[in-house]
Protein backbone atom coordinates (compact mmCIF):
# COMPACT_ATOMS: atom_id res chain seq x y z
CA UNK A 1 0.00 0.00 0.00
CA UNK A 2 1.01 3.48 -0.51
CA UNK A 3 3.35 5.29 2.11
CA UNK A 4 1.96 7.64 4.64
CA UNK A 5 4.25 10.10 2.28
CA UNK A 6 2.34 9.04 -0.53
CA UNK A 7 -1.35 10.13 0.73
CA UNK A 8 0.07 13.79 2.45
CA UNK A 9 1.25 14.84 -1.19
CA UNK A 10 -0.55 17.51 -2.78
CA UNK A 11 -3.56 16.68 -4.69
CA UNK A 12 -1.71 17.43 -8.00
CA UNK A 13 1.41 15.90 -7.57
CA UNK A 14 -0.79 12.61 -6.23
CA UNK A 15 -2.38 13.32 -9.42
CA UNK A 16 0.23 13.09 -11.71
CA UNK A 17 2.32 10.46 -10.58
CA UNK A 18 -1.37 7.98 -10.91
CA UNK A 19 -2.08 9.38 -13.98
CA UNK A 20 1.58 8.12 -15.39
CA UNK A 21 1.17 5.32 -14.24
CA UNK A 22 -2.26 4.17 -15.28
CA UNK A 23 -1.17 5.45 -18.45
CA UNK A 24 2.18 3.24 -18.07
CA UNK A 25 0.15 0.20 -17.47
CA UNK A 26 -2.65 0.57 -19.92
CA UNK A 27 0.42 0.61 -22.66
CA UNK A 28 2.37 -2.34 -22.14
CA UNK A 29 2.03 -5.36 -20.86
CA UNK A 30 2.75 -5.97 -17.16
CA UNK A 31 6.34 -7.44 -17.29
CA UNK A 32 6.93 -4.55 -20.05
CA UNK A 33 5.90 -1.46 -17.33
CA UNK A 34 9.17 0.51 -16.58
CA UNK A 35 9.20 2.30 -13.60
CA UNK A 36 12.08 4.61 -15.52
CA UNK A 37 8.77 5.92 -17.70
CA UNK A 38 6.64 6.55 -14.61
CA UNK A 39 8.75 8.61 -13.09
CA UNK A 40 9.72 10.85 -15.94
CA UNK A 41 6.28 11.43 -16.78
CA UNK A 42 5.62 12.25 -13.54
CA UNK A 43 8.13 14.21 -12.98
CA UNK A 44 10.11 12.66 -9.37
CA UNK A 45 12.94 11.08 -9.08
CA UNK A 46 13.28 7.61 -8.93
CA UNK A 47 14.20 7.67 -4.88
CA UNK A 48 10.62 9.24 -4.52
CA UNK A 49 9.01 6.91 -5.94
CA UNK A 50 10.82 4.14 -3.48
CA UNK A 51 9.44 6.42 -0.55
CA UNK A 52 5.95 6.12 -1.88
CA UNK A 53 5.40 2.79 -3.03
CA UNK A 54 7.32 -0.28 -1.83
CA UNK A 55 7.74 -1.66 -5.86
CA UNK A 56 5.88 -2.22 -9.26
CA UNK A 57 3.37 -4.21 -7.32
CA UNK A 58 2.67 -1.61 -4.78
CA UNK A 59 1.45 0.53 -7.29
CA UNK A 60 -0.44 -1.41 -9.31
CA UNK A 61 -2.79 -2.55 -6.33
CA UNK A 62 -3.54 1.13 -5.53
CA UNK A 63 -4.41 1.65 -8.90
CA UNK A 64 -6.72 -1.35 -8.71
CA UNK A 65 -8.10 0.47 -5.28
CA UNK A 66 -8.82 3.72 -6.50
CA UNK A 67 -10.43 2.30 -9.98
CA UNK A 68 -12.60 -0.10 -7.98
CA UNK A 69 -13.37 2.91 -5.44
CA UNK A 70 -14.67 4.68 -8.58
CA UNK A 71 -16.81 1.62 -9.82
CA UNK A 72 -18.34 1.42 -6.81
CA UNK A 73 -19.21 5.03 -6.59
CA UNK A 74 -21.31 4.87 -9.88
CA UNK A 75 -22.33 1.24 -9.04
CA UNK A 76 -24.44 2.90 -5.80
CA UNK A 77 -26.04 5.63 -8.19
CA UNK A 78 -27.55 3.14 -9.78
CA UNK A 79 -28.14 1.02 -6.81
CA UNK A 80 -30.17 4.52 -5.51
CA UNK A 81 -31.94 4.28 -8.69
CA UNK A 82 -33.00 0.82 -8.01
CA UNK A 83 -34.00 1.32 -4.61
CA UNK A 84 -31.14 -0.95 -3.68
CA UNK A 85 -32.15 -4.01 -5.98
CA UNK A 86 -28.41 -5.32 -5.85
CA UNK A 87 -28.36 -7.95 -8.54
CA UNK A 88 -30.69 -5.75 -10.82
CA UNK A 89 -28.41 -2.74 -10.54
CA UNK A 90 -25.04 -5.00 -11.20
CA UNK A 91 -26.59 -6.12 -14.62
CA UNK A 92 -27.55 -2.75 -15.54
CA UNK A 93 -23.84 -1.76 -14.34
CA UNK A 94 -22.08 -4.12 -16.44
CA UNK A 95 -24.88 -2.87 -19.17
CA UNK A 96 -24.16 0.66 -19.20
CA UNK A 97 -20.46 0.40 -19.06
CA UNK A 98 -20.02 -1.88 -22.08
CA UNK A 99 -22.35 1.35 -23.93
CA UNK A 100 -19.64 3.76 -22.61
CA UNK A 101 -16.60 1.70 -23.79
CA UNK A 102 -15.79 3.75 -26.38
CA UNK A 103 -14.85 6.73 -24.28
CA UNK A 104 -11.33 7.37 -23.39
CA UNK A 105 -11.11 7.15 -19.55
CA UNK A 106 -12.96 3.53 -19.77
CA UNK A 107 -10.48 2.22 -22.23
CA UNK A 108 -7.65 3.13 -20.14
CA UNK A 109 -9.26 1.70 -17.06
CA UNK A 110 -9.68 -1.70 -18.77
CA UNK A 111 -6.54 -1.89 -21.00
CA UNK A 112 -4.63 -1.27 -17.54
CA UNK A 113 -6.48 -4.72 -16.29
CA UNK A 114 -5.92 -6.35 -19.51
CA UNK A 115 -2.89 -5.74 -19.66
CA UNK A 116 -1.78 -6.71 -16.10
CA UNK A 117 -3.23 -10.09 -16.84
CA UNK A 118 -6.44 -11.56 -15.42
CA UNK A 119 -4.52 -13.67 -13.08
CA UNK A 120 -3.02 -10.99 -11.50
CA UNK A 121 -4.89 -8.40 -11.18
CA UNK A 122 -7.60 -10.84 -9.12
CA UNK A 123 -4.39 -11.96 -7.24
CA UNK A 124 -3.27 -8.89 -6.24
CA UNK A 125 -6.95 -7.38 -5.65
CA UNK A 126 -7.23 -10.37 -3.14
CA UNK A 127 -3.63 -9.99 -1.70
CA UNK A 128 -4.97 -5.46 -1.35
CA UNK A 129 -7.97 -7.05 0.88
CA UNK A 130 -6.02 -8.83 3.28
CA UNK A 131 -3.94 -5.74 3.65
CA UNK A 132 -6.28 -3.48 4.55
CA UNK A 133 -10.11 -2.67 4.62
CA UNK A 134 -10.12 -0.59 1.71
CA UNK A 135 -11.83 -3.42 -0.12
CA UNK A 136 -13.90 -4.18 2.64
CA UNK A 137 -15.31 -0.76 3.23
CA UNK A 138 -16.82 -1.23 0.13
CA UNK A 139 -18.89 -4.21 0.63
CA UNK A 140 -20.13 -2.59 3.53
CA UNK A 141 -21.07 0.55 1.90
CA UNK A 142 -23.11 -1.78 -0.66
CA UNK A 143 -24.13 -3.63 1.73
CA UNK A 144 -25.48 -1.02 3.76
CA UNK A 145 -27.72 0.41 0.66
CA UNK A 146 -29.28 -3.08 0.54
CA UNK A 147 -32.72 -3.57 1.98
CA UNK A 148 -32.59 -5.51 5.84
CA UNK A 149 -35.33 -7.76 4.03
CA UNK A 150 -33.48 -8.45 0.70
CA UNK A 151 -31.35 -11.90 1.57
CA UNK A 152 -32.59 -14.51 3.60
CA UNK A 153 -32.01 -13.88 7.75
CA UNK A 154 -30.11 -17.14 7.27
CA UNK A 155 -26.66 -15.84 6.24
CA UNK A 156 -24.41 -14.22 7.69
CA UNK A 157 -22.88 -10.77 7.06
CA UNK A 158 -19.48 -12.70 5.64
CA UNK A 159 -21.62 -14.87 3.56
CA UNK A 160 -23.62 -11.53 2.08
CA UNK A 161 -20.27 -10.02 1.37
CA UNK A 162 -18.60 -13.12 -0.29
CA UNK A 163 -21.81 -13.00 -2.68
CA UNK A 164 -21.21 -9.37 -3.44
CA UNK A 165 -17.69 -9.76 -4.00
CA UNK A 166 -18.29 -12.87 -6.37
CA UNK A 167 -20.81 -10.85 -8.22
CA UNK A 168 -18.53 -7.67 -8.69
CA UNK A 169 -15.89 -10.38 -9.55
CA UNK A 170 -18.12 -11.83 -12.29
CA UNK A 171 -19.34 -8.35 -13.56
CA UNK A 172 -15.10 -7.34 -14.02
CA UNK A 173 -14.32 -11.00 -15.72
CA UNK A 174 -17.68 -10.17 -18.29
CA UNK A 175 -16.36 -6.27 -18.55
CA UNK A 176 -12.40 -7.58 -19.02
CA UNK A 177 -13.63 -10.10 -22.28
CA UNK A 178 -15.78 -7.49 -23.35
CA UNK A 179 -13.04 -5.15 -23.79
CA UNK A 180 -10.21 -7.37 -24.71
CA UNK A 181 -12.30 -8.06 -27.96
CA UNK A 182 -13.58 -4.25 -28.49
CA UNK A 183 -9.82 -3.19 -28.69
CA UNK A 184 -9.03 -4.37 -31.80
CA UNK A 185 -8.48 -2.45 -34.31
CA UNK A 186 -11.45 -1.34 -36.23
CA UNK A 187 -12.40 -3.54 -39.21
CA UNK A 188 -15.14 -4.32 -41.66
CA UNK A 189 -18.81 -4.07 -41.22
CA UNK A 190 -18.88 -7.96 -41.05
CA UNK A 191 -16.41 -7.63 -38.13
CA UNK A 192 -18.03 -5.19 -36.50
CA UNK A 193 -21.22 -7.07 -36.27
CA UNK A 194 -19.13 -9.82 -35.01
CA UNK A 195 -17.90 -8.41 -32.26
CA UNK A 196 -20.89 -6.82 -31.05
CA UNK A 197 -22.49 -10.56 -31.03
CA UNK A 198 -19.81 -11.65 -29.09
CA UNK A 199 -20.20 -8.97 -26.63
CA UNK A 200 -24.22 -9.62 -26.40
CA UNK A 201 -23.07 -13.53 -25.67
CA UNK A 202 -20.62 -12.35 -23.05
CA UNK A 203 -23.51 -10.37 -21.47
CA UNK A 204 -26.22 -13.15 -21.61
CA UNK A 205 -23.73 -15.07 -19.96
CA UNK A 206 -22.88 -12.81 -17.45
CA UNK A 207 -26.64 -11.94 -16.91
CA UNK A 208 -27.22 -16.36 -16.59
CA UNK A 209 -24.48 -16.53 -13.70
CA UNK A 210 -25.85 -13.30 -11.75
CA UNK A 211 -29.28 -15.05 -11.73
CA UNK A 212 -27.98 -18.50 -10.20
CA UNK A 213 -26.14 -16.50 -7.80
CA UNK A 214 -29.42 -14.75 -6.78
CA UNK A 215 -30.91 -17.74 -6.46
CA UNK A 216 -27.96 -19.26 -4.13
CA UNK A 217 -28.30 -16.08 -1.75
CA UNK A 218 -32.27 -16.15 -2.28
CA UNK A 219 -32.50 -12.88 -3.70
CA UNK A 220 -35.50 -11.08 -4.13
CA UNK A 221 -37.51 -13.07 -7.16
Amino acid sequence: MPTQRFLKLEEEKKRRILEAAKKEFSSYDYDKVSINRIIQESDISRGAFYTYFLDKDDLLVHLFEAEEDKAVRYFMEIMQRNQGDFFQSIQEWVIEIVKVRKKQIVQDSFAMFYRSGFLKNLSLASMRSHMDQGRRDNIDVVLEAIPKDYFPKTLSEEEKGIGIQTAFALASLSLLQAFSIEGRKEGSPEEDKEREVFLQKILYVFQKQIQLLEKALGGIE
